[in-house]
């Protein structure tokens, strides 16, 4: 019984768009019975209403009395405008048509047990109703009206006109449960679409506070363990910050003293060897420590004219006596974290430069969408094998073991910042020999017509 009581709670997703879905459906089918049954009577020409009164009176009182009574009561409903003729062949008339206003007006008001055998208009004559009583005898009522009056009667009924008091009653009842259920379903779905939105921008970006509890029960669960995932995460960044930034700090000390030692050591190419280890331990730890404060750090984002950025960083390697130029847009305003893009850009060349003489740096606008920024060297390249894997922090080609410092940290650091962007970087080999790193950002629709 309790797991019945679950599934049937009111707050569950599944159960809230069920009853969209029903009460929609009950509220059409009540708005579409109104307007055939009780609103669509009403605005039955008079000439309609006026004949189908006399022909189911004539009907109701010929079926309640004895067959042998009708002739004489027939006489007397005679009229001018009246005829009725008993034991009438159904077959002088064709059959009614389903659509006809006539025949729709009657099958509502004939007494029980009386049916519309024929409607139609003999020619030249006004229009006529076939009846059969309960009995079985047949019965035809024909009014001669005559004029426009008579037309009226026919297949060809006009109905009222569509934007009538009774056509805009009918479309703001159609307009008012549309937008109920409308209303009802982005009440549903509304949080769901904001928790994905929430989702996504921590995963991509590490932006975001905590997400507030709202929606169905199955949405505020998720919401839940949402927030109680980030804080853990976070609460691990931050550790590991301060455990690495710890470590860092209490091996000074001893790489201090063992500085002021190996100073003392006579023999040159010792004395040498241990200085260098001790410079790549500190510039190891170093590294790292930036590294894992790069990723706590949240940069506001804000329009900036890549293009100058760009070139700052070529002139600075320029004017340090490396060979690298800039090929793209003078100007392109896109929305970013200056430091982390200059940042980004800064390893790329700086990685293009030790393994390369000559680094191109180009900029570009893909399908209006991305700016695309290729960093070329014409070093050796990275193995096809080794592409992804050179992205991960503290990964270092054989290559690069061998004959370049550095700790793998460059292109990790950019990967991260390009993911924090909404963006990627990915790694392509140029012809005949080579590396391009790609660092692919996305733009705004402010950005994205700015390039020139």
């Amino acid at each position: 019984m309790s797991r019945l009581w679950h599934l049937l709670r009111l707050d569950r997703v599944t159960i809230q768009i069920a009853l969209v879905v029903l009460v929609g459906g009950i509220v059409s089918a009540a708005v579409i019975s109104v307007f055939l049954v009780v609103l669509r009577p009403e605005h039955e020409p008079p000439e309609i209403r006026e004949t189908v009164g006399e022909i189911a009176s004539i009907a109701r009182v010929l079926d309640g009395m004895p067959r042998a009574d009708r002739p004489r009561v027939a006489t007397l409903y005679q009229r001018d405008d009246i005829r009725i003729a008993l034991d009438a062949a159904a077959s002088r008339l064709p059959a009614a048509e389903p659509d006809n206003p006539l025949l729709s007006s009657l099958l509502r008001t004939l007494p029980e047990g009386v049916t519309v055998a024929a409607v139609g208009r003999p020619e030249g004559q006004g229009p006529e109703v076939v009846l059969r009583l309960g009995d079985g005898q047949y019965v035809a009522v024909r009014r001669n009206l005559g004029g426009p009056l008579g037309l009226g009667l026919g297949p060809g009924l006009p109905l009222p006109p569509p934007f009538s008091s009774l056509g805009l009653s009918l479309i703001v009842l159609v307009a008012l449960t549309v937008a109920l259920s409308i209303w009802a379903v982005l009440r549903i779905v509304t949080p769901l679409a904001r928790f994905a939105t929430a989702v996504e921008q921590f995963g991509l970006r590490g932006e975001g506070g905590p997400l507030r509890e709202e929606g169905t029960a199955e949405v505020r669960k998720a919401t839940n363990a949402f927030n109680r995932m980030r804080e853990r995460i976070q609460r691990l960044i931050e550790d590991r910050t301060r455990m690495m930034i710890a470590i860092s700090h209490d091996l000074r000390t001893p790489l201090t003293r063992l500085r002021l030692r190996a100073e003392e050591i006579a023999e040159p190419a010792l004395k040498q060897g241990m200085l260098r280890d001790m410079d790549l331990m500190e510039r190891s730890i170093a590294g790292a420590v930036s590294y894992l404060r790069e990723g706590g750090v949240m940069e506001e984002t804000e329009m900036a004219d890549l293009p100058s950025l760009i070139e700052t960083i070529c002139d600075q390697f320029t004017d340090a006596g490396f060979a690298v130029g800039y090929e793209g847009p003078q100007r392109l305003a896109v929305r970013l974290r200056p430091q982390a893009i200059a940042r980004a850009v800064t390893n790329l060349v700086e990685n293009g430069t030790k393994y390369g003489s000559t680094v191109i740096v180009r900029l570009g606008v893909h399908d209006r969408r991305f700016a695309e920024i290729d960093v070329e060297d014409d070093g050796p390249g990275v193995p096809d094998s080794e592409k992804e894997a050179v992205l991960q922090p503290f990964y270092r080609t054989s290559a690069a073991r061998e004959s370049v410092g550095g700790f793998g940290l460059g292109l990790a650091i950019t990967a991260d910042v390009a993911r924090l962007h909404g963006g990627s970087l990915t790694l392509h080999d140029r012809t005949p020999h080579g590396l391009c790193a790609r660092l692919r950002l996305p733009l705004d629709d402010a950005s994205a017509g700015a390039g020139r």
